[in-house]
C-alpha cells in the first residue's frame, strides 16, 4: 500500500505539470511574464521534488536491510555527503547514475531549503549559480522547470529500480525457504 504522503507528492506534481498547461494556454494568463509563472513553478516544484524523495527513501527503506545503505541518506553529513551516499548506493547495484543530474539534485535542494527557511545560505546560492540555476528565487525560466523534472525523474528511477531489485531479490529468497537464490 502506498502511504498518504507519497500519493500526496504524486499528486501535486502531476497538478503542477497539468498547471503549467492550463497557465500557458490562458487566454489572460499565457501573456504573464515567463519569469513569474516559471519562478512560481519551480520554486513549488523544489519543494515537492525534495520532499516526496526524501519520503520515499525514507518509507521504502527505512526497513529493509538490503537498502540500508540508501537509508544512510539520512545519517549525520553534509548536503553533499548525503547525496554522495545516496549516488553510491545506486551505483553498487549496477545502475546508470548520471552525476550530473545529482548535481542538480543538489542544487534544487538548496534552492528548497532557500525557499522553505527564507534565507539563502550564500556557499548554497554560489553552487546554485555555478549549476546555471538562478541565484534569485525570481528569476526561473522554462529550461530551468524541465531540469527540475530531469533531474525529479532520473533520481526517483534510480530509487525504483533499486527498491525493485529488492524486491525481486527478497521474493526468489523466500521462494526459495531462505536460501539464496540460484
Amino acid at each position: 500500500m502506498v502511504s498518504e504522503f507519497i500519493d500526496a507528492y504524486s499528486d501535486d506534481q502531476i497538478y503542477l505539470g497539468m498547471l503549467e498547461d492550463l497557465v500557458n494556454s490562458h487566454p489572460v494568463e499565457e501573456g504573464a511574464p515567463t519569469s513569474i509563472k516559471y519562478s512560481s513553478f519551480c520554486r513549488l516544484w523544489a519543494v515537492m521534488m525534495v520532499g516526496g524523495v526524501e519520503c520515499m527513501i525514507k518509507e521504502w527503506t527505512q526497513s529493509k536491510p538490503m537498502l540500508a545503505d540508501i537509508y544512510s541518506y539520512f545519517d549525520d553529513g553534509s548536503n553533499v555527503e548525503r547525496i554522495d551516499r545516496l549516488k553510491t548506493s545506486f551505483k553498487l547495484r549496477g545502475l546508470s547514475v548520471d552525476a550530473e543530474l545529482f548535481e542538480d539534485f543538489l542544487a534544487v535542494k538548496y534552492i528548497r531549503n532557500a525557499y522553505v527557511h527564507g534565507e539563502w545560505n550564500e556557499a548554497q546560492r554560489r553552487f546554485v549559480a555555478a549549476r546555471d540555476f538562478p541565484s534569485s528565487l525570481m528569476s526561473f525560466e522554462k529550461v530551468h522547470f524541465e531540469r527540475m523534472k530531469e533531474c525529479y525523474l532520473h533520481v526517483m528511477t534510480c530509487l525504483g529500480m533499486a527498491n525493485t531489485l529488492t524486491s525481486v531479490l527478497e521474493s526468489r529468497s523466500s521462494a526459495n525457504d531462505g536460501q539464496p537464490a540460484p
